[in-house]
């Protein structure tokens, strides 16, 4: 037992979070604070990297874990406020899409990322439909919104008629 408490520091220190985040290794960082949570769980520093990590490389599933932990910092609870605004949206977005429930009745910040953007819109009925898929134009950017036959919900960006982005949700 020992070593591994001897062990466990030295694995921790050999992932550079914050380098890796400004490196853009956004995937290996949310997964590395998933997997190495309870060595990190009380620096909200690094929390709110991983959030914003979890958050750019479309891993929302993890989000609610780092949420109840943004607790103890001013900035801590303002990250925690953003991540539950992203992730109720990604939820409400994705039962839209699948049950096509009314989403009217819900207001909630507009917040520069896709799911915010595609929520907003279709709540203030800015969209069209084709068959299928929804069609948002907001800002020079086209945003199609579909689901695939495994229940992928699918965010495919476009601007001057190139792809720029793809972004999928479960």
């Amino acid at each position: 037992m020992r070593i591994l408490i001897l062990i466990l520091p030295i694995f921790l220190l050999s992932f550079d979070i914050k380098k890796e985040y400004l490196a853009q290794n956004y995937k290996d960082v949310c997964l590395y604070g998933v997997n190495n949570f309870q060595a990190i769980k009380k620096d909200e520093n690094l929390l709110s990297l991983i959030g914003l990590s979890c958050v750019k490389s479309d891993y929302f599933i993890y989000l609610p874990k780092i949420i109840n932990n943004l607790k103890y910092t001013k900035k801590g609870r303002k990250n925690s406020i953003y991540f539950s605004i992203l992730f109720i949206e990604k939820k409400l977005l994705y039962s839209y899409i699948m049950d096509n429930i009314d989403l009217s009745i819900y207001k909630l910040p507009l917040i520069n990322h896709p799911i915010s953007i595609v929520f907003n819109n279709i709540i203030n009925k800015n969209f069209t439909k084709k068959n299928n898929l929804i069609i948002i134009d907001y800002k020079n950017t086209i945003y199609k919104i579909y689901k695939d036959k495994e229940n992928k919900l699918y965010i495919d960006i476009y601007k001057n008629n190139q792809l720029q982005q793809r972004h999928w949700y479960k």
